[in-house]
């Protein structure tokens, strides 16, 4: 399965990415590029991954590599809408409060 990004509008101001599919190795690259054009212009990123239907260690790299950068030049990182797939790679990797 491949991934989809939707842009929209957050709730909370910045602009959400709604995602669809995998975040895996071959869908990694999509992912940080769609988080990084919003960094660069908008004050949150928000992640809706209510819809990720798988996610491996690549996958949740990929997100931490997101709330570094925007830790690094001061903008906010949301996860919100978390899929059960989702949930439970961030209860096992101690992350499940994170990102809120």
């Amino acid at each position: 399965m491949g991934l989809t990004i939707k842009q929209l509008a957050a709730a909370g101001g910045g602009t959400c990415l709604q995602v669809q599919g995998s975040i895996d190795m071959t869908t990694r690259e999509s992912l940080l590029d769609a988080g990084n054009g919003i960094l660069d212009a908008e004050p949150v990123l928000e992640l809706d991954l209510s819809d990720v239907e798988f996610m491996d260690s690549v996958g949740i790299g990929a997100v931490i590599e997101l709330a570094r950068i925007a830790d690094s030049v001061g903008k906010r990182f949301i996860v919100s809408g978390r899929s059960r797939r989702v949930e439970r790679v961030l209860e096992a990797t101690g992350l499940q409060d994170a990102w809120r």
